[in-house]
């Protein structure tokens, strides 16, 4: 893993930069700059991870801070996959949020094996979803 990379939860994140990352994903890739701008308005703990100038790795968090945090928006930057990025970003989202009751998140089935690594569990029951659209 390189070692310049610098993981901050307080170094500012622009619209700009963050959909050229959300590009490469298939669940985040139609997001809007307005859309991505109201996000980081409105989410209280952001962590972005930086290449010098080039964000390379994100991840937000929708919490209480006490009792429930949901873990959302995981992305690496392809070049920088499978070389422990993301196994930081959840480490310090982890020791961040160690305070709170119950931490969620949604994952691809391809990388349940991964989050199993930090103690997540796979749910049991059914998980309700409401779908809007936006127009």
């Amino acid at each position: 893993m390189p070692n310049r990379l610098i993981y901050s939860f307080t170094e500012p994140i622009l619209p700009e930069v963050l959909h050229d990352l959300f590009a490469q994903t298939a669940w985040a890739k139609d997001r809007t700059l307005l859309d991505i701008q109201q996000m980081l308005d409105n989410t209280q703990l952001i962590l972005g991870v930086w290449d010098d100038e080039h964000l390379i790795g994100f991840a937000r968090v929708v919490t209480d801070d006490i009792y429930r945090a949901w873990i959302e928006d995981v992305v690496v930057d392809e070049k920088y996959r499978q070389q422990g990025v993301g196994s930081h970003i959840i480490e310090k989202l982890l020791k961040r949020l160690e305070h709170v009751e119950l931490i969620i998140l949604d994952c691809e089935e391809s990388l349940v094996s991964f989050y199993e690594r930090y103690k997540f569990q796979a749910k049991k029951g059914a998980s309700m979803l409401l779908i809007q659209k936006k127009e």
